[in-house]
């Protein structure tokens, strides 16, 4: 599936026209949250982030591209069993050579202890889930509870109020239509729910396997809905201390009104070796791979919230294969450097898009990057990182011989107050 590519055909179908949201209501909950901090606060604090990035590639989107924040954030006890965290911020964009004011809630989240081990959440909430599947803040409430040696934890949510593009909710033509228009601001709108089983020490060992199952539902109220349901395992597995290995799968069964449905599946693994050197210093080794548009049974894999893979190149993880060996050290108290190798490949020859693409190749080979980055700790409360890197189309046989290279160049800063 295509979306990239439908959407230049023009034949998207008629959706949804949401046009970002009226300064009084975006406002309105920062107002209270300042207005409650500032009367009642226990603690609170200050963000500033910037950050600057200088890329090529698909030329629509800009070569520079700069977003500035200010997030203050909140917390106070509400008795011996709740809490309440409140944060908020105000970003400026400049993307396509325009300058954008973006407000936005961030976590927004009220906790209570019923008895040690069991807690309710209820907000715009961290990820419940953290994987393949669903990933960044959704509003809604979840559960955790401490049992048999493990933790249960679940939850339920609706993504209609989340901003676009912290979100990245791209499931269905229509989403991708909504989430490139400048008239959009929120998220596609869906309900999400889900339960995982976190279960540490399993056979006496040190080992961690983590258990989910997750659906979601499109309420979105176009002529095709776009269904799907989850299941999922991760294993992480110390050897000797200085090595991990993870191993982490997932079958996806998609529903589309009026179609078949269809199952999908990724899966990826991960070795982290602590090198034995006076320095700290990590090599690490990491694969993925998600099935592509294959026949009427298997087709590509779709996740709620898409996640990008890689560091320059930076494709939706859909239909989509890596392999990448990365180094890391902190050379000084302050400073911390990583290099890193990757070579991309596709799964099947329509779900991922570039202008530059070859449209006769049938081969899976995209290509290989380089990257580095550096950074910088002078105080506690101040980060700085730069990074670059390099993709080369040349080096698979999808992209055309005349495609440039693509770079990718970033510069961030963050202070705490």
């Amino acid at each position: 599936m295509n979306l990239n590519r439908n959407k230049n055909k023009g034949i998207y179908p008629h959706h949804r026209k949401l046009k970002f949201p009226d300064n009084s209501i975006i406002f309105l909950p920062l107002f209270f949250f300042l207005t409650v901090s500032l009367g009642f606060a226990q603690d609170f604090g200050l963000v500033l982030n910037q950050k600057a990035e200088l890329k090529d590639g698909e030329k629509s989107y800009g070569a520079i591209e700069y977003t500035g924040t200010v997030l203050p954030w909140f917390s106070m006890p509400l008795g011996d069993k709740a809490d309440l965290y409140l944060s908020g911020g105000f970003s400026a964009e400049y993307i396509d050579d325009e300058w954008k004011p973006l407000p936005e809630i961030y976590r927004f989240e009220y906790m209570y202890n019923f008895r040690p081990g069991l807690r309710l959440e209820i907000g715009r909430l961290s990820s419940w889930e953290n994987s393949y599947v669903m990933a960044g803040l959704f509003d809604g409430a979840s559960f955790r509870l401490n049992i048999g040696g493990g933790r249960l934890s679940g939850g339920v949510f609706y993504t209609g109020l989340l901003y676009k593009k912290s979100a990245y909710i791209v499931m269905s033509p229509e989403d991708r239509t909504d989430y490139d228009s400048k008239d959009v601001y929120f998220a596609s709108r869906r309900l999400a729910a889900g339960v995982k089983w976190e279960c540490t020490g399993i056979f006496d060992t040190r080992n961690t396997l983590v258990v989910s199952g997750a659906a979601q539902f499109d309420l979105n109220g176009n002529d095709t809905l776009f269904h799907s349901q989850y299941l999922q395992a991760n294993l992480s597995i110390p050897l000797g201390g200085r090595v991990n290995v993870g191993f982490g799968g997932v079958i996806e069964l998609v529903e589309k009104t009026g179609e078949n449905f269809y199952t999908a599946f990724a899966g990826s693994t991960e070795i982290q070796w602590m090198l034995p050197t006076a320095l700290q210093d990590r090599f690490s080794f990491t694969g993925w791979f998600s099935s592509g548009n294959w026949n009427g049974r298997v087709g590509v894999f779709i996740p709620l919230t898409m996640q990008a893979r890689g560091k320059v190149l930076r494709p939706e993880c859909s239909g989509i294969a890596l392999l990448e060996a990365a180094y890391t050290v902190r050379i000084h108290p302050k400073f911390a450097t990583d290099v890193s190798g990757a070579y991309y490949f596709r799964t099947d020859t329509v779900t991922f898009y570039h202008s530059d693409i070859n449209p006769i190749s049938n081969s899976p080979l995209l290509g290989g990057e380089i990257y580095g980055g550096l950074t910088w700790t002078p105080f506690s409360d101040v980060l700085i990182s730069t990074g670059g890197g390099v993709f080369f189309p040349r080096t698979g046989k999808v992209f055309t011989d005349n495609a440039d290279i693509i770079y990718r160049v970033s510069l961030t800063a963050s202070i705490s107050f």
